[in-house]
């Protein structure tokens, strides 16, 4: 996957484990630890079924950086966070212009890199 500074490299353990709440076992979870290259670690718990590829739980982790930029660009470019709509039709109906226009973006985005690369 690629972070804003290049391509994002990790080494990633994943391991089936179960939650412990009061003393008394809970369900069981995958415990997914991911070190970044300064040796930071971090530590997600997921409730994916037992039968998942430990690859596509790889590839969900690595799609959480392209999401938030996501919501950070349709915040700061688009507006996203700029509504004050008091009903549930008023919110959902700005969130599709929203989501439209960062649609109409990414595929003029698209167009052009491919006009480019020619």
């Amino acid at each position: 996957a690629e972070g804003s500074k290049g391509p994002l490299v990790a080494e990633v353990s994943i391991q089936r484990v179960r939650e412990s709440r009061e003393g008394q076992p809970g369900q069981e979870l995958w415990l997914i630890i991911r070190r970044l290259e300064g040796g930071k670690l971090k530590y997600y718990l997921s409730n994916a079924p037992q039968d998942m590829e430990a690859e596509e739980l790889k590839r969900a982790l690595l799609m959480r950086w392209p999401i938030e930029q996501c919501f950070e660009d349709g915040k700061k470019y688009l507006g996203m966070d700029h509504y004050e709509h008091r009903s549930w039709n008023g919110w959902h109906r700005h969130m599709l212009y929203v989501f439209l226009a960062m649609l109409f973006l990414l595929r003029l985005r698209l167009k052009f890199k491919k006009k480019l690369q020619l």
